[in-house]
């Protein structure tokens, strides 16, 4: 038995590929804020920020074109954040920024790895 060719709405996939754009940059900023506020402000370690910071910054000119691939890289970059924040949410004399840190990576993650398959199916669509 032949299996048929599911049906994708495009109009449902862009309006959900919206939305998770969105959500890609409201947690990408949150990040970028969490660890300006918890190095240059609370720690007080440059090199700390710099080392959390720059991996974000490497796939933000691929985020801005809206290339998938970059959604993809920032997928497995995040794979290290939500290792750390994991592992330090666990320990009990860490403070809320391991929580916001492993709270915001999980979201970004999700919304970028989701972000990834709605273009490859929206552009699949409008072939």
């Amino acid at each position: 038995m032949a299996k048929t060719p599911k049906t994708i709405d495009p109009a449902a996939v862009a309006g959900k590929l919206a939305v998770a754009r969105k959500l890609n940059w409201v947690c990408y900023a949150g990040l970028l804020v969490l660890f300006a506020v918890w190095n240059l402000f609370l720690d007080g370690s440059l090199k700390w920020w710099l080392l959390q910071t720059i991996p974000l910054l490497l796939v933000l000119p691929g985020m801005l074109k809206q290339h998938q691939r970059s959604y993809l890289w920032l997928c497995f970059i995040l794979l290290l954040y939500i290792t750390a924040g994991i592992v330090d949410v666990m320990m009990p004399t860490r403070g809320w920024q391991h929580g916001a840190l492993t709270a915001l990576s999980l979201i970004l993650f999700v919304s970028a790895m989701m972000t990834s398959r709605w273009q490859v199916q929206l552009h699949n669509a409008q072939r």
